[in-house]
């Protein structure tokens, strides 16, 4: 009784008309963002619509700047560094759009059936080897995932259909990109009066929000160059081992694993997956090698590769990298998958910084103390 009695006037001090009113004004926003929220969605959209691309052409300036740095390092002259990178940006686009993609979308159909016979394959070979428990429950997901690849492949006869519209989804993005594209061009070469005004301004709102903010800068920067280099690498490695064993599409699984990396863990380990079951159709000693290189490359990659390209900043922990790609995805839909990490590491860095400038805050009178 004793200690519910403090609680209770523990409750009576801190409950004040100030805190009430605080409580009352909350709840009232609340109230009010979910009867608005439809119209603030739609208003939202049109800003979003209005602003994109100036925010992609921020965002491929921002992904640049690093090498045009490079560049101006090696003594040559911004306007010949931003030129150069960008032509070379355009001819490998210009080299994708006209040679890979044209091949990625002819042998697409093909993949989708060697998958299939692959997974029919895996499914009658467990039908008549096992009849351990849980055989039903493994049949009956082989089979659902049958089902779900054969709508894949049904939908390559009707693609006629949506011809129209995806012609104008296209169109409309290359014009978004085109503008975007234009956009970063100019921001390249004003990019250090935006870094000044970025200075100026955080600084005008406080030194912690400057500090914060320039810390996220370095922290991301770091991730992307190091992304970059690692897409490179993994591409390089797993078209090896997929040409290496005679794999018809070790161009796809090449680009797909590279691509996967924006999402740890889940994207390579899914990639690796479809290769596996893609590759049952080879001999059985190219299947073990395959397997057998898969599992030599992914040690490889996470305790000597990866180690290597990352900065000592940049330990990601595999709990919180999956956590924050639930979460996102949960949250953004597939958008979420990208930026669940960028976003992470936002978090983790502004909350280090905080913690590190309160600690700074406590030690410092103690040194003027000592002092």
């Amino acid at each position: 009784m004793d200690l519910l009695g403090r609680m209770m006037q523990k409750l009576k001090d801190d409950l004040s008309i100030q805190s009430l009113v605080r409580i009352v004004l909350f709840l009232a926003a609340v109230f009010l963002l979910k009867n608005t929220w439809t119209f603030l969605r739609d208003i939202v959209g049109l800003i979003w619509n209005a602003v994109r691309p100036f925010f992609w052409g921020f965002v491929i300036a921002y992904i640049l700047h690093r090498p045009i740095n490079y560049l101006e390092n090696h003594k040559i002259s911004r306007k010949i560094a931003i030129p150069l990178i960008y032509l070379v940006l355009f001819g490998i686009f210009v080299w994708l759009v006209y040679s890979m993609v044209p091949m990625l979308v002819s042998r697409f159909s093909d993949f989708i059936n060697t998958m299939i016979n692959s997974v029919k394959w895996l499914r009658d070979t467990l039908v008549e080897s096992y009849n351990g428990p849980g055989g039903t429950w493994i049949s009956n997901m082989i089979n659902t995932s049958l089902e779900a690849l054969t709508d894949v492949r049904a939908l390559f006869p009707s693609v006629s259909g949506i011809i129209p519209d995806f012609v104008s989804r296209m169109f409309s993005a290359l014009v978004v990109g085109l503008i975007s594209t234009i956009i970063s061009i100019f921001m390249s070469f004003e990019w250090d009066r935006i870094r000044y005004h970025a200075i100026v301004f955080s600084l005008r709102i406080s030194r912690r929000f400057h500090r914060c903010l320039f810390a996220v800068n370095d922290e991301i920067s770091d991730y992307l160059g190091s992304m970059i280099i690692l897409m490179c690498i993994r591409f390089a490695e797993y078209s090896m081992v997929y040409l290496l064993i005679g794999h018809q599409d070790w161009l796809i699984l090449g680009i797909a694993t590279a691509v996967s990396l924006i999402i740890p863990y889940v994207g390579p380990t899914s990639v690796n997956t479809v290769g596996i079951l893609s590759a049952l159709q080879l001999p059985t000693f190219n299947v073990v090698l395959l397997i057998a290189l898969i599992c030599i490359l992914a040690q490889i990659d996470e305790y000597v590769i990866t180690p290597m390209v990352h900065s000592h900043n940049l330990k990601l922990s595999p709990m919180w990298i999956l956590f924050s790609i639930f979460a996102s995805s949960t949250l953004f839909g597939v958008s979420g998958f990208i930026i669940a990490i960028p976003v992470y590491l936002i978090i983790r860095t502004v909350i280090r910084m905080y913690l590190e400038m309160d600690a700074e805050e406590v030690l410092e009178p103690r040194k003027e103390e000592t002092a």
